[in-house]
């Protein structure tokens, strides 16, 4: 115990007292621009930027001719400690330190809340566990299981006193309609509640675009009793395209057609047909809809293409015929070996659609996927790891292979955006005066000779981008001005020193429009003056006024045929020859005669 101590309290010693560091002719890139400058930092931020000379104390790194990028924001990964319920196989610590190795500074991972829990206890706990085991900064992203009353009072307490701005909700319907809390997920009023209560603290709410659990488990059912003996790819078939889709319509509808206006983030889209919903989206909710896609749905495709001819066994995924190998790719939502749709993302993220790359990062060891999940393939956990694979794979593909991107689009994707939806800007996500000094080094193409980022993987968790041959990497990375990876290895000593971060609500990319939209809808929504309603309404009692019904014609059988008749004054009566009667003018006739 003495020893953390020691340990932690010389780390911040170390961080407090770092000497300056100056970057010399380095390529700075920012989301909007990039030039060729130096940087200079002290006490952990950005002083100066441009032409500069270095103080006679600083600590020169030659970065000539090397792109200089601002550290990775994470806003999707799962870390956490290992039990039956969630068996991964990293703990904070070793996940964080795979983190920074790829570039990422900043993760702000899913804190699972049970069923029932308290959020405030689970927020606690979660610091406990990460305070001086965390190697970049860390926020917090808590999901709500359910909506009451006690879950609103915490949220506002966690908004306002422990600076959460993102909570994480899972669409799903209830197991018994009777019980609304039987389902681990948000029912519509459930989601109508809590995205207005959203929009008034000021956080983005996120929505992952996963198929119900309902429709998962009864589709799980279904085919495993028509093919007991199914193995991972169970997993292709009980979470549909379209569900995923769906989900985002029904998040979509609360948000932005019931009279309110809450940005709302998609995140994990996996699928041609999720792309395709959220673009739809987007367009009609002006704006303030957001996406987020993972490294995994873009590489993992990429990684067995034709595109790398090393590769001769093709798309693996879960229909691999190697059990280990199959249900090394299930997660959720499925990963889908279709180049096009890994094409198509990267065409999202240069266009004007605001979509950006996570990580999605759970990794499973294959014998946990094993133990649990062997002999009921519906029982395997479900994840990747990808935490540190991130930056690596994403500037592979997209911007050394002809995929689109260029260094400016690639800090947006991974890392202005991010912070900006997080409301982390500029502190993170940009190098410039004043930001934290939260910066990565790339190294020149080739500098790694077809490395295949097994260093970011933990042990016996599959590497889904093993057939791509990364040739360059992060060489530098600093955390608030303190060097955590030199030569692309961990430096001792930088193991414990991530901070937890605060952030204010109402983010400037998020909510800075939404007034003057909520003002466009009132007027939108202003009712017409028309003029009172006077005539007569079914099912209504006659007023007292109201005209005495008036006797017709037709249809006078007591003394007529049933055809219609002209109506006469009253007194008065057509007698017509083909009509009988009892008492004719004149008296009545008698057949009979007598015989007098």
């Amino acid at each position: 115990m003495l020893r953390y101590y020691f340990l932690r309290l010389n780390c911040l010693f170390t961080f407090q007292e770092a000497k300056p560091v100056f970057i010399k002719g380095g390529i700075i890139v920012n989301h909007d621009f990039s030039v060729k400058a130096d940087v200079l930092i002290q006490n952990g931020v950005v002083r100066a930027v441009g032409n500069l000379n270095p103080p006679d104390d600083a600590e020169v790194i030659d970065a000539s001719d090397r792109f200089v990028l601002p550290g990775g924001v994470d806003l999707d990964c799962h870390i956490g400690e290992s039990c039956m319920d969630d068996p991964v196989a990293d703990t904070y610590a070793s996940a964080s330190k795979s983190a920074v190795l790829g570039g990422t500074t900043t993760i702000i991972p899913t804190v699972e809340s049970a069923h029932l829990t308290s959020l405030l206890d689970t927020f606690d706990h979660f610091c406990s566990s990460t305070d001086g085991q965390m190697a970049c900064d860390y926020g917090a992203c808590l999901r709500v299981p359910c909506y009451s009353a006690q879950v609103k009072e915490q949220m506002e307490l966690l908004v306002k006193e422990k600076g959460i701005g993102m909570f994480s909700f899972r669409l799903d319907y209830p197991q018994d309609s009777s019980d609304p809390e039987s389902s681990d997920g948000l029912n519509d009023e459930a989601l109508r509640q809590i995205l207005r209560l959203c929009r008034q603290l000021g956080v983005l709410p996120v929505v992952p675009a996963l198929a119900p659990n309902l429709l998962v488990k009864q589709l799980t059912d279904l085919i495993r009793y028509k093919h007991p003996n199914i193995g991972p790819e169970l997993h292709d078939f009980n979470q549909p395209e379209r569900a995923e889709a769906d989900t985002i319509r029904r998040a979509c509808l609360h948000a932005f057609h019931a009279g309110l206006v809450c940005p709302l983030l998609i995140s994990r889209i996996h699928s041609a047909s999720a792309l395709n919903c959220f673009i739809e989206e987007r367009r009609k909710s002006r704006g303030l809809l957001f996406g987020q896609t993972t490294i995994s749905a873009i590489g993992a495709a990429l990684s067995n293409s034709d595109l790398f001819p090393e590769v001769t066994e093709g798309p693996a995924f879960t229909k691999s015929r190697d059990w280990h190998i199959a249900a090394g790719y299930v997660c959720e939502p499925p990963l889908r070996p279709d180049v096009d749709l890994s094409e198509r993302l990267l065409v999202g993220l240069t266009s004007n659609d605001s979509l950006t790359v996570s990580s999605g990062h759970r990794a499973i060891s294959t014998a946990a996927r094993a133990a649990l999940g062997l002999n009921r393939s519906a029982n395997i956990p479900k994840g990747v790891a990808s935490i540190g694979c991130r930056l690596a794979v994403l500037w592979h593909c997209g911007v050394e292979n002809n995929g689109g991107l260029d260094p400016c689009s690639f800090v947006r994707a991974v890392s202005t955006d991010p912070a900006r939806l997080a409301n982390l800007y500029p502190r993170k996500g940009r190098i410039a005066v004043g930001s934290d000094a939260d910066i990565v080094i790339w190294s020149n193409p080739g500098a790694y000779e077809e490395c295949k980022l097994d260093k970011f993987i933990p042990n016996d968790v599959p590497n889904i981008f093993a057939g791509l041959r990364i040739g360059s990497l992060p060489e530098v990375v600093m955390l608030r001005g303190h060097i955590v990876v030199r030569d692309g290895k961990i430096c001792p000593g930088a193991c414990a020193c991530g901070k937890l971060l605060t952030v204010k609500p109402f983010s400037q990319l998020t909510f800075s429009r939404v007034p003057a939209l909520e003002q466009s809808i009132a007027i939108d929504l202003k009712p017409i003056t028309r003029e009172p309603y006077t005539g007569k309404v079914a099912g209504s009692l006659p007023s007292a006024d109201a005209d005495q019904p008036k006797e017709t014609h037709y249809h006078r059988k007591e003394y007529y045929d049933n055809v219609p008749k002209v109506a006469l004054p009253p007194g008065q009566r057509r007698i017509h020859t083909s009509v009988k009667t009892v008492q004719p003018p004149g008296g009545s006739s008698n057949v009979f005669f007598s015989d007098e």
